[in-house]
């Protein structure tokens, strides 16, 4: 007669005979090391309790439903018995089957059923197994088993030695640079891999890579002209648990110093094209706010640690620049107690202090124009940082009304009455027989004295 029906849960570490009470897999008769159980959802099974082997603590068990929904007794089940170990009866493979997401079929044919048994031994050779203790062993011993004939007839599960299956998996996939992260050295992300069932961090070396450049991954994509790399990764499981990962991709691999100094260039050189501007009342900038959020939408930071001067230094090297001359003359007579200021309307430009004996000169040469405009104010009239806020208010006024009606203004006495204002011309700038930056020159340091 049979004994008492049971549910069981079933994963792939243990069988879960209630909440509390569990056996891990490797102590049962389930092949484990040949197979992995789903485990996007619960697995229930309904098993009939067949025998009880007191001497190894071991329950007997047929399965008798492999889809068991009515799991109401599962939390109040309760053992009167040590339970250490469980064999099951063989499995019916055609439902067992459906439990499983991957499993290698000849190596489990000794605890399954109803899988065409005949056929399969005529295919296959017959795999050679290590014996197990036998009931008659145990009986040897005088232990005294009362079991039904059927459990004396099979052989009952009897540990062994569990070998660990070791396996890799070979993946490709694709992954947004917004979706990564930028690290000392490396690119790091999470993925979810399907094969193994997990979330997995992968991070791909490259010498090239600093933190710091997360903040311009945007400018990365561009370059490689993607918004996403691909990836190849190799993942190792162990008796079907995720336990290492490495993976390559070929557009990171393309991240080189020749790379990072392209987008250098193309992150300066955009400084010079029309940007985004936050605020309507900041005309002036420094290296660090150019490229902050004071200009555009991103923060990004001035990720190459470029000093101003750094900045009008590649401009000039690497634009063909029709007052080249005049910047270069400018540069080397900048205040080195300020810094050199930048502009980015009407025109991309610079704000240069150039100190007298009882004034500062502000001079403002932008690229590529026509004009340089100077500004004197006594050395004695407020600090040095309120007189660039009203050089800032000055170049304000330009930006909204135009550099025409500005001077207009100002000759008129209706504009920036209180400040010493003067315009020279680049006259002659392109004329092969007239040297136009003397003339500049010379009508500049008129104004200095």
């Amino acid at each position: 007669m049979a004994l008492k029906e049971i549910v069981i849960k079933v994963d792939n570490d243990k069988i879960h005979l209630n909440p509390k009470l569990t056996v891990p897999i490797q102590q049962t008769n389930i092949p484990i090391g040949h197979m992995k159980f789903r485990t996007n959802k619960d697995i229930f099974w309904k098993v009939e309790l067949v025998a009880y082997n007191e001497d190894a603590k071991c329950w007997k068990v047929k399965v008798t439903d492999y889809f068991a929904n009515d799991i109401k007794n599962f939390d109040r089940q309760k053992s009167t018995k040590e339970v250490e170990r469980i064999a099951f009866e063989k499995f019916d493979w055609l439902k067992f089957e459906s439990h499983l997401i991957h499993y290698h079929k000849i190596k489990m044919i000794e605890v399954l059923d109803n899988h065409d048994a005949d056929r399969f031994f005529r295919e296959k050779p017959k795999l050679k197994t290590t014996p197990a203790i036998s009931i008659a062993d145990l009986q040897k011993h005088k232990v005294e088993i009362n079991l039904p004939q059927t459990f004396q007839n099979t052989t009952p599960f009897v540990p062994t030695e569990h070998k660990p299956i070791i396996e890799t998996f070979k993946v490709e996939f694709s992954v947004y640079f917004t979706d990564a992260h930028f690290m000392l050295g490396y690119v790091a992300f999470n993925k979810h891999i399907k094969e193994v069932s997990s979330k997995i961090h992968f991070k791909i070396k490259n010498e090239f890579i600093l933190a710091e450049f997360d903040n311009i991954k945007s400018w990365f994509a561009k370059i490689l002209k993607t918004r996403k790399f691909k990836v190849v990764a190799s993942i190792k499981t162990t008796d079907g648990k995720y336990t290492d990962a490495t993976a390559t991709s070929s557009q990171i691999e393309m991240i080189t110093s020749e790379l990072i100094d392209s987008i250098k260039y193309q992150r300066t050189i955009s400084l010079t094209k029309s940007p985004r501007v936050n605020t309507t009342d900041k005309s002036l900038f420094t290296a660090e706010e150019i490229f902050g959020d004071q200009i555009s939408e991103d923060i990004e930071g001035n990720v190459f640690k470029q000093t101003e001067q750094d900045i009008l230094r590649f401009l000039v090297d690497h634009h063909k620049i029709r007052n080249r001359k005049q910047l270069e003359y400018l540069s080397g007579k900048q205040s080195e107690k300020n810094k050199l200021r930048f502009t980015l309307h009407p025109n991309f430009g610079f704000l240069f202090l150039l100190e007298g004996k009882e004034n500062n000169h502000f001079v403002w040469e932008l690229l590529n124009t026509h004009a340089t405009y100077i500004w004197c104010i006594d050395k004695s009239d407020r600090e040095i940082e309120f007189q660039f806020k009203r050089i800032e208010d000055s170049v304000n006024t330009i930006r909204n009304s135009g550099r025409e009606n500005y001077k207009r203004a100002y000759r008129n006495n209706h504009h920036d009455s209180d400040l010493a204002f003067t315009v020279i011309e680049h006259d002659d700038i392109a004329s092969d027989f007239v040297d136009d930056f003397v003339k500049w020159k010379h009508k500049l340091n008129e104004q200095l004295t």
